[in-house]
């Protein structure tokens, strides 16, 4: 389950991609492993993003 700090995190850069640099997000999930949420993105997915537990995007 995200925590607040991720969900907060995941909100801020769904809208940055859609909204600001127009590009599509094809999956959202979480990583059992490490807790940390998987976002990939961009028209060829070639942008990858990760939400740790904290909030903080890598």
């Amino acid at each position: 389950m995200p925590t607040d700090a991720q969900l907060r995190g995941l909100y801020r850069l769904i809208y940055w991609l859609t909204y600001i640099m127009l590009q599509p997000v094809h999956i959202a999930c979480i990583d059992e492993r490490t807790n940390n949420l998987y976002v990939l993105a961009g028209n060829t997915e070639d942008l990858e993003f990760q939400i740790t537990p904290n909030g903080e995007v890598f």
